[in-house]
């Protein structure tokens, strides 16, 4: 699990879960925040992101037209453009935030939490990866033969190569489905 990296600003940290794409950028990223005071979020400019609370809050984001985007209720996922960057206004004592950005164009991201209650099947697609973290609980994911333990916090990718086959996550606990889909290859890095 990669140690997360205290923001410039001092009011928060971050955790990068995966990253992929060029070493020099990204295409797609998930990572998890803990927000720890009201702060400025980052500008993306090309980017689409997603945020998720997991814990503690409310957390609203102020956005300069007058938007506010509370993230609420927990383990709901909201999109918003990566630029103009919005204020997180903390109302609480902290905030843990699961985020996804992606590349507008080249890539379609869907941020999927989810109740684990027994099994779910994931289905492989060409061009097609799923990150797995699991906020909460155990659980194990079958893939033919293969057999991978997850405990909590921890995360897993699976790249599709599309032959067709499926994975079947089991368990119990919340987790974090994201579904990437890419037009081409993309090289991925995981902690």
């Amino acid at each position: 699990m990669q140690t997360p990296l205290p923001w410039r600003n001092g009011l928060g940290s971050t955790r990068e879960i995966v990253r992929a794409g060029p070493e020099d950028g990204f295409l797609w990223r998930a990572s998890i925040a803990r927000v720890d005071a009201s702060a400025p979020f980052s500008a993306f400019p090309g980017y689409q992101r997603w945020s998720c609370l997991l814990d503690g809050g409310p957390l609203v984001l102020a956005f300069a037209d007058g938007t506010r985007l509370p993230l609420e209720p927990r383990m709901r996922a909201h999109a918003y453009p990566g630029h103009p960057a919005p204020l997180g206004m903390l109302e609480g004592e902290f905030a843990i935030v699961f985020n996804v950005m992606a590349a507008r164009g080249g890539v379609e991201v869907q941020v999927l939490p989810r109740p684990l209650v027994g099994g779910m099947l994931l289905f492989d697609q060409l061009h097609t990866d799923w990150l797995i973290y699991l906020i909460s609980g155990d659980a194990a994911l079958r893939l033919g033969e293969q057999r991978h333990w997850l405990g909590e916090q921890h995360a897993l990718l699976l790249q599709g190569d599309g032959d067709g086959s499926r994975a079947v996550l089991e368990g119990g606990g919340e987790v974090m489905l994201v579904k990437i889909q890419t037009t081409g290859e993309t090289s991925t890095s995981s902690s």
